[in-house]
């Protein structure tokens, strides 16, 4: 009775240290914060720092949950094979036990992966992400060195192994921003169509995050002007611009009002300022 009574508490002891591991995670984050770095005033980059705060909380807190679960197998073996006086002794033949039990491929694999993708910032809790070979997509709510837990745009829970991930796609921002670009006959014409389209689309974080406006306009000739309008969606939701919005236009349109288009083009400013640099550095690079 008190073997099991012993057993039973070192095991309570390992989850009320899994639990608490978490909180001390996070305390030692915000003093490290506090001591190395500077406030600053810029609203995405401390996003950024709060989502890499709480993903190394969550691997830390897996990280402190195993090691006391193991832990809490040796003491329970060593009480088991007659007591603590002979931990010594159990504990190498225990650890043995676990090793040879923990060292699936699949384990130690996933572990592998997960802390190479921590190590290197694949991604962060809050990150939007897409996994292109599984077609999965979504929020990552929290990670392990396990795997890594997803919340689909349809609210469906998505457990992924962290060898299964090959590689992620990332969404700067969490959505999916597209500029849609027409030519049309008449400005004046064409922009009340935009406006009338835009008011009748549906409006929230599950559908058009911001609803289509003009963004930028280019007078080609008499009678002929460009039109480039912005907007974004949540990830999933992308044919919502590319077949309902840009239909839209076409229908709501008057005759021969839409002289060539819609054309959705996904934006990136990430990416067009890399394209910008490496143009600029291919050039430099010709001209001399």
């Amino acid at each position: 009775m008190l073997t099991a009574l012993t057993i039973a508490l070192v095991f309570a002891a390992a989850w009320a240290v899994a639990r608490l591991s978490a909180l001390v995670a996070r305390r030692v984050m915000l003093w490290h914060d506090r001591r190395h770095h500077a406030p600053t005033g810029d609203l995405q980059a401390k996003i950024i720092e709060l989502k890499r705060r709480e993903t190394a909380v969550a691997v830390v807190r897996t990280g402190i949950g195993y090691v006391a679960f193991a832990g809490a197998v040796v003491l329970a073996a060593a009480q088991v094979s007659g007591g603590f006086d002979r931990l010594t002794a159990v504990a190498g033949a225990s650890f043995l036990l676990i090793l040879v039990g923990f060292s699936t491929q699949r384990v130690l694999v996933d572990i592998i992966a997960g802390l190479s993708m921590f190590v290197e910032r694949w991604y962060s809790v809050g990150d939007t992400i897409a996994i292109p070979t599984m077609e999965l997509q979504g929020v990552v709510e929290d990670v392990s060195l396990r795997r890594t837990k997803l919340r689909s745009l349809d609210g469906e829970i998505i457990n992924i192994h962290n060898s299964q991930i090959p590689a992620v796609r990332v969404l700067p921002g969490g959505i999916k921003e597209f500029d849609i670009e027409l030519v049309a006959s008449s400005r004046d014409a064409a922009e009340l169509l935009i406006e009338h389209v835009a008011t009748i689309l549906p409006e929230g974080p599950t559908t058009f995050v911001q609803r289509p406006q003009v963004h930028q306009v280019d007078e080609l000739a008499p009678g002929l002007v460009r039109l480039r309008v912005r907007t974004a969606v949540a990830p999933g939701r992308e044919w919502l611009v590319h077949g309902f919005y840009t239909d839209l236009l076409k229908e709501r349109a008057d005759k021969h009002l839409i002289v060539h288009g819609p054309v959705v083009l996904t934006v990136d400013e990430g990416a067009t300022r890399s394209f910008a640099r490496a143009s600029a550095a291919s050039r430099w690079a010709g001209a001399r």
